[in-house]
């Protein structure tokens, strides 16, 4: 971690996933469970440089990643149509909203922050 400046923010991207059991998933989730665990390893390391390191962990974002997978537009919009009806706030997030955490997140709004994890999930890790 030489290559950081004392005080920097480091922001590392798991995924709401990392806490709750979904099936056809366990590789994805046990990894994000993982990057979890090295935010809070990391950030006791580099706590003596000021250095925060905290965690983003995005629920379902509406992007293009199912059409870019090759899905027709009809299997895209029935996957979200899905995703929604299963997420309390009955809708995808946005890359905006995520954007946003990560400036937060990268802020000395944050500063307090240390090992911590910000989840924009649509309420997902309440069920």
């Amino acid at each position: 971690m030489t290559y950081l400046n004392d005080g920097a923010s480091v922001v590392i991207t798991s995924s709401a996933v990392n806490e709750k059991g979904f099936p056809g998933i366990a590789t994805y989730a046990a990894t994000k469970a993982a990057v979890r665990s090295l935010a809070r390893t990391l950030s006791q390391e580099l706590i003596p440089r000021n250095i925060r390191v905290n965690v983003l962990s995005p629920g379902a974002i509406d992007t293009p990643f199912f059409s870019r997978a090759g899905a027709s537009q009809e299997q895209v919009d029935g996957i979200k149509k899905y995703m929604s009806s299963i997420i309390p706030a009955k809708r995808l997030g946005t890359s905006l909203e995520i954007a946003n955490g990560f400036l937060f997140l990268a802020s000395d709004d944050s500063k307090y922050m240390m090992g911590s994890e910000l989840v924009l999930d649509g309420g997902v890790k309440t069920l």
